[in-house]
């Protein structure tokens, strides 16, 4: 009999090798808000914040989530590895093997071919492509993970089984709110799947794990607000989650054509043709449960993990890693038939499936590669959903095809005329275009104005519509309404960091240095970057704080290497200050100051050789030195 460990190992080699072109892959939609440009994640000392405030979550206070345990992945993800993409795809793979594994362990009592069976199955389906490729879908895997440990650590009646269970629904929870159904799980296992009584003093301290989490989301906001901004009704939630029943039995089942937004819309009503069919096709499954034996705990187990978000309105009507949770109960339950069913005729067909499965996980994982793969394929699949062409539309537009982008949002608005993403985007081509055509400038600055005001008139407090049309008044030269959108955008989002930028640009062109620099260093605390370095550097130049203003060009050079307008500016100012130095007889500072400045020049050569103004310095400088 080969050793336990093989089988491990076997899952994390199947494991590895299905899903290493994901290390390829890239950040997508919501990591922006929620990890690139989140300023909270970049600091361990961020972490104690985490369990107390939902603001923190996200760089917009509209997307605030209480999820403190995820953020600290992030957290430590990033004091691992800052923004190197390739860290947090690794950690989320280490995730999914994890989950992989504590499958494989529960169900190690039914033998070791019900275990392998069960790990390769939920290791190998495509619907978990999504939370291994999204890095923030790791919300769902995670959280899964610790909802097994806590099945595993259940199993044993020691102090680690006492406690150990409870503590991991506690960092389920604090993961992702989903894990709430964790005790119902424990329940139905007792009832269905052991044949015994439930203990009720081991439930205890899960409803006390609960019901202290309630009380935390409760006294922080975070489900009021939740609750305050669902996007439809019950009934009309209940409703389309009875079509999305179907569509997730379809998927677990024939996980073919997978979308990262799939083609599914709102419910007419709860009388509509497709919403009864659904009910039928749902009691029919129910009905087939219910005479299932212990078969019911695993088909009961998938739709409970669905619950949360049958119950719970949320913008995206269905999507794959929702199936997380389902497809874990699932793969122990084709585990559990596996031990009963007829093992050598299965054996040929079943790896025939697995490897089909391999197949298609490393065709998604090249989907995922970038953003406008995965749009294309989503476009593909599901063509008439307008929020599908809106991020097509701005992958396109970061790729420099600007006339396909218009394309992309011109179609988003067909499908959706007040998607103010779509016209927001479309607004922002124009006002683009308008840095390049100068014949047309003003008709596009006004064009991209009139389509910020009229998104605002529905939605006054959206960020990139007002940050967007400060820039739109900026530019049109109305400093005194662009002062005023700006500084609406900052009172409504104050860790914007471009609404400061932008700010301190207006108040240096006003005149304003001090000003400018007050809004700068707000920008740089909330992330660093060349340009607001460089515009710190022109801002202190005004204010003759020279020395300050070598070391924000310093800066500005530091993170952007081909930045030569920086250089250049560093060794006029470090030659000024080597002037000033000579002049008060402190010739040694100067002379250091001039060698400083000599370098300064000789990188600018390097970097453009035909920059007349760099060797004209260079050579006067080299003139005085002799």
């Amino acid at each position: 009999m080969r050793p336990m460990w093989q089988d491990a190992a076997l899952l994390a080699l199947v494991v590895g090798a299905v899903y290493a072109n994901s290390m390829a892959g890239s950040f997508h939609y919501d990591d922006f808000h929620s990890l690139v440009l989140n300023p909270h994640i970049r600091s361990l000392e961020k972490l104690p914040g985490f369990f107390v405030d939902p603001g923190l979550f996200s760089v917009d206070a509209e997307k605030s989530m209480y999820r403190p345990l995820l953020l600290v992945s992030y957290a430590l993800n990033y004091a691992w590895g800052g923004y190197g993409v390739a860290g947090y795809h690794a950690f989320n793979i280490a995730v999914h093997l994890l989950c992989a594994l504590l499958i494989w362990r529960l169900a190690a009592e039914w033998g070791r071919g019900a275990a392998v069976c069960a790990g390769l199955v939920f290791a190998l389906h495509p619907v978990a492509s999504e939370p291994v490729n999204y890095i923030s879908s790791r919300s769902e895997s995670l959280a899964v993970a610790f909802v097994l440990a806590a099945l595993v650590l259940e199993r044993r009646r020691d102090l680690a089984g006492r406690w150990g269970g409870p503590l991991c629904f506690a960092a389920a929870l604090l993961v992702k709110s989903m894990a709430i159904v964790l005790p119902g799980l424990l329940v139905i296992r007792s009832w269905w799947l052991d044949r015994d009584r439930v203990e009720i003093r081991r439930l205890v301290l899960y409803a006390g794990v609960a019901a202290l989490y309630l009380l935390i989301i409760v006294g922080n906001r975070f489900l009021g607000d939740s609750l305050a901004k669902a996007p439809r009704g019950l009934v009309s939630q209940l409703s389309t989650q009875c079509k999305g029943l179907i569509y997730y039995a379809k998927t677990l089942m024939m996980p073919v054509g997978l979308s990262v937004e799939p083609q599914f819309s709102v419910a007419a009503g709860p009388w509509s043709g497709p919403v009864l069919a659904s009910v039928a096709l749902v009691a029919s499954g129910v009905y087939f449960a219910a005479n299932a034996g212990r078969g019911r705990f695993f088909l009961a187990w998938a739709l409970l993990g669905l619950v949360p978000t049958l119950l719970v309105p949320l913008n995206v009507l269905v999507n794959e890693h929702r199936l997380y949770l389902p497809l874990a109960g699932l793969a122990l339950g084709v585990g559990a038939w596996w031990r009963v069913a007829g093992r050598a005729s299965l054996r040929w067909p079943g790896m025939a499936c697995l490897v089909i499965w391999g197949g298609l996980v490393v065709q998604r994982n090249d989907q995922w590669r970038d953003e406008s793969s995965l749009w294309q394929a989503a476009a593909a699949t599901s063509p008439h959903m307008a929020r599908i062409h809106v991020h097509l539309g701005n992958a396109q537009r970061d790729g420099g095809r600007l006339a396909e982008a218009r394309q992309a949002y011109a179609r988003a608005l067909e499908l959706d005329a007040a998607n103010r993403f779509a016209r927001t985007n479309l607004a922002n081509l124009y006002f683009e275009a308008a840095q390049i055509d100068s014949a047309r400038r003003l008709h596009y600055l006004d064009f991209a104005a009139r389509q910020y005001e009229e998104i605002l008139a529905h939605d006054p407090e959206y960020r990139e519509a007002l940050n967007n049309l400060g820039s739109s008044r900026m530019a049109l030269g109305d400093y005194t309404e662009a002062q005023r959108v700006w500084q609406r955008t900052i009172s409504l989002h104050p860790n914007h960091a471009e609404a400061h930028f932008n700010m301190g640009l207006l108040q240096l062109r006003m005149g304003r240095p001090e000003a400018a620099i007050t809004h700068f260093d707000r920008a740089l605390a909330l992330g660093e970057d060349a340009e607001i370095h460089r515009e710190r550097g022109h801002a202190l130049v005004g204010l003759q704080r020279l020395p300050e203003a070598a070391l924000s060009y310093r800066n500005a050079a530091r993170l952007a290497p081909g930045d030569i307008a920086s250089r250049y500016n560093r060794a006029e100012v470090l030659l000024v200050l080597g002037e000033s130095d000579l002049a008060r007889g402190r010739q040694h500072e100067g002379l250091a100051r001039w060698g400083e400045a000599e370098r300064a020049l000789l990188e600018v050569l390097n970097l453009a050789p035909g920059h007349a103004r760099a060797r004209i310095k260079l050579e006067q400088l080299r003139g005085r030195l002799q």
